[in-house]
């Protein structure tokens, strides 16, 4: 038999240790990196093994078999964690087969090892490519032949080369890349697979309505917003579907013209759009289509981003009849006028002005000077003034008052009238008096309008708590206070388990009730702790900022709340344990890997997953995936 021949039993060896990886990959990816690390180590391990008790003897004492493809992929892929199982287990098997070639074989082994983990390091902080895998064969093949041009006389290199080496090295070559190939493959698969569950967690966790339609306007993907928008128990129940069998026939060609036009344009539209639910009830939503493409750069579809501000609508509503009210009462309001010469003497005024100034009416006639009638308004006590006023304040006033400009006075009354000043042409000056007191009152109102609006923009409606905005607000400050002052930082994220079932056994009402409950809880158990955060992250998921807080101290609070919802016994039928629960993500600053915002919520979010994979009614933290019962944590 050839080389070939003999070697082809090492090739197969190489392709199942890569299907055995290929295949438990995804679960040893689920109990972490070192956990890939050493289940990567021992699949190789026992590839080593298996071809070199499979080996072709081309002289007396020296064996061939493909060992090196195998060492240096689990230090390539594996770093020094993979790579040290299969070197053990290659030495540890050479050193008993023994023979003239030991001397050779260990240097080339740990040469092997020493291509995968520099071709490891080289790579370390980037993808790995295509040609990564070539150069690492190419680097396989050198280390598993240079032995045997030192061992062997020149003299025999010829034949050696073409009998020997040249094939041996292709071999190692080709069952290097074979192995790299595939296990670089099923990485980037496994990554995409990790990469489109994130992003499927979070449009599922939007509270905004996001969908794609195809060409004909048929879903293809929507998240539950949308379907909880549509009507519908599930997204999926939207899939295949067109607006049509949803709304009337005017609705859906109205939605319909905003997705041709932005197929049209193939740009991005922005367009405001009032329907009227299914419930018989309008409603507004703020639409962005923005043209799907393929990627060969085709149109293939739209995506739509719908926000409902049917709410925002009703208040911008309402201050524009609060506007309309001021100015009409502004437009209707009588004002008192008087007419003064260049001397400053009354030469005229209206019934108005006598109205608004009762009680020195008698002063306020013709021929009066405007001293006069300022000093009879203090005096009379008709406009407020200090007790103990002096003299110069008529005269002050009188200057005022005399020069174009518009001021405020107050009665003492209460009443506000505002004054405004105009020359004339003949050197006198013309003044206007309003009752702005309405006014005032009404700007009052206007501004505790715009307190509410605001406030309203930053506060959940369901829940009363902050809301996403107000989070991301709060958290930026939180945090930048928390490395400047260099304090600890925790956050907790909680998402109540099983929600899903819960709404679809009782219903989204009763689903909003308890959200309610479960927060009100929150709140309630957390008022103790000075500047604690609780906010509504989305969905069924609570977010709590506990600042100063170390990771001990902000596990310890989520297994207080843990427990506390839990003994809260509320029924929940699709529960396993019978009642809602919730499972936390526990994360702090100082325990995190970057002193990063995003890696602070990427931590919490990561324990929160870790809680639910365990069985949720826990709390996880991304530093241990024991369970944590640790009593509650109070603090001043």
């Amino acid at each position: 038999m050839t080389v070939w021949h003999d070697l082809l039993s090492n090739l197969a060896i190489v392709a199942l240790a890569t299907g055995f990886w290929t295949l438990g990959h995804r679960h040893a990816a689920e109990r972490g990196e070192r956990a890939q690390q050493l289940v990567l180590g021992a699949i190789m391990a026992a590839g080593t093994v298996a071809c070199m008790s499979l080996p072709f003897q081309f002289m007396d004492g020296v064996y061939l078999d493909t060992r090196y493809t195998f060492l240096a992929v689990s230090g390539f892929f594996g770093g020094p964690v993979a790579a040290a199982l299969p070197l053990m287990a290659g030495l540890l098997r050479r050193a008993m087969i023994g023979g003239t070639g030991l001397s050779v074989a260990v240097p080339q082994m740990l040469a092997a090892s020493a291509v995968g983990l520099l071709a490891h390091r080289h790579t370390s902080g980037r993808p790995i490519r295509y040609k990564d895998v070539v150069l690492l064969s190419v680097g396989v093949a050198v280390t598993g032949i240079l032995g045997f041009y030192v061992k062997l006389s020149p003299s025999t290199w010829l034949g050696l080369t073409r009998g020997t080496t040249i094939p041996f090295a292709l071999v190692l070559c080709g069952a290097t890349q074979l192995a790299g190939l595939a296990l670089l493959q099923e990485r980037r698969r496994h990554d995409a697979t990790v990469e489109n569950r994130m992003y499927r967690s979070i449009i599922e966790a939007l509270p905004d309505c996001l969908n794609a339609k195809d060409m004909a306007g048929r879903f293809i993907a929507a998240n539950p917003a949308t379907a909880l928008l549509m009507g519908v128990a599930t997204p999926d129940a939207l899939i295949g579907r067109k607006d049509d069998d949803f709304y009337s026939l005017e609705v859906a060609e109205r939605f319909r013209q905003a997705e041709v036009e932005a197929l049209k344009t193939g740009a991005p539209l922005t367009v405001e759009q009032r329907f009227v639910r299914r419930n018989g009830s309008a409603a507004w939503l703020s639409t962005l289509k923005v043209p799907l493409r393929d990627r060969h750069g085709h149109l293939v579809g739209v995506i739509t981003h719908n926000r409902d501000i049917t709410e925002y609508k009703h208040l911008l509503q309402e201050l524009s009849v609060a506007q309309s009210r001021l100015a009409d009462a502004m437009a209707s309001m009588a004002d008192g006028l008087s007419m003064f010469d260049a001397n400053g003497k009354l030469v005229y005024q209206n019934e108005r002005l006598l109205e608004l100034f009762p009680l020195t009416a008698d002063v306020r006639q013709p021929g009066q000077s405007l001293f006069t009638i300022v000093k009879a308004s203090i005096e009379r006590g008709e406009e407020a003034a200090p007790s103990g006023w002096p003299e110069d304040v008529i005269e002050r006033t009188v200057d005022v008052l005399s020069k174009p400009g518009d001021r405020a006075l107050r009665l003492r009354d209460g009443r506000f009238i505002e004054a405004r000043t105009r020359k004339t042409g003949e050197g006198g000056f013309l003044i206007v008096f309003s009752d702005i007191t309405a006014q005032r009152e009404r700007e009052a109102r206007l501004r505790d309008l715009n307190s509410r609006l605001k406030e309203l923009a930053h506060t959940d409606g369901l829940t009363q708590l902050p809301n996403r905005r107000a989070f991301d607000q709060t958290l930026d400050s939180v945090f930048a206070n928390a490395l400047k002052r260099g304090t600890d930082l925790g956050l907790l994220m909680i998402d109540v388990d099983h929600f899903k079932r819960y709404n679809d056994t009782y219903g989204h009402p009763a689903g909003d009730e308890c959200l309610r409950q479960i927060t009100a809880v929150i709140e309630t158990t957390l008022a103790p702790m000075t500047g604690s955060v609780v906010a509504r992250y989305g969905g069924e998921e609570v977010a709590v900022i506990l600042p100063m807080a170390n990771l001990a101290e902000t596990i310890s609070v989520g297994s207080l709340l843990c427990n506390c919802v839990r003994d809260m016994r509320l029924e929940h039928a699709g529960h396993e344990h019978g009642v809602v629960t919730v499972s936390v993500g526990a994360a702090a600053l100082r325990s995190i890997a970057a002193p990063e915002k995003e890696e602070l919520l990427r931590e919490a979010d990561s324990a929160l997953y870790a809680a639910k994979a365990s069985g949720r009614d826990c709390v996880r933290s991304a530093i241990t995936s024991d369970l944590v019962n640790t009593p509650g944590v109070s603090w001043n």
